[in-house]
């Protein structure tokens, strides 16, 4: 689906909501809250867009050992301008304990892709705290799909060429999921 803009009177724009399928499809936690790596990790996946908890989306659990597997498609109801945060959890029996996150700003990522978003796969570096400091709590694998819109519609519309390497320090992208 497609994101709408809409002209009201007056000339300004508003940018109605759309589905965006994002797909988890693995995970390497490289946390360094996992001591010497247990022999199975339980974990899953939670995708908040825009901070809202009406748009909070979890995975399943899946328990792994170097690798986390989900091919998980989570349905998001989202804005060109929206951001998702992405949070890998442990599951002990007691408590979740945070591994790492990642956020994707989607207009970069649309900027990026020139408007379309059909089977974008990004490797997404997820961070930690570990003793006060931001380290790399390992790797979240994710596939977007169906949105595309007019990039000219858009605030700064033009696909500007810095939006890139805005993207590139946190992201690693791929034609196909």
């Amino acid at each position: 689906m497609a994101a709408a803009s809409v002209s009201r009177p007056g000339g300004a724009q508003t940018t109605e909501k759309s589905q965006l399928i994002l797909k988890v499809v693995s995970a390497k936690p490289q946390s360094p809250k996992l001591p010497n790596r247990p022999s199975r990790l339980s974990s899953f996946v939670e995708v908040t867009a825009d901070g809202l908890s009406s748009e909070t989306k979890k995975t399943g659990k899946r328990s792994g050992h170097l690798e986390l597997q989900w091919n998980e498609d989570l349905t998001l109801n989202v804005t060109p301008q929206s951001r998702l945060d992405l949070k890998l959890w442990s599951c002990h029996t007691l408590r979740k304990e945070l591994l790492g996150s990642a956020t994707i700003d989607l207009l970069d990522t649309l900027r990026t892709h020139h408007g379309k978003m059909e089977n974008v796969q990004l490797s997404l570096v997820l961070q930690t705290e570990n003793k006060g400091s931001v380290v790399v709590g390992g790797e979240l694998n994710v596939c977007l799909d169906g949105m595309a819109v007019d990039l000219g519609t858009l605030p700064n519309g033009s696909a500007a060429a810095d939006s890139e390497s805005r993207l590139l320090p946190h992201t690693r992208t791929h034609s196909q999921c």
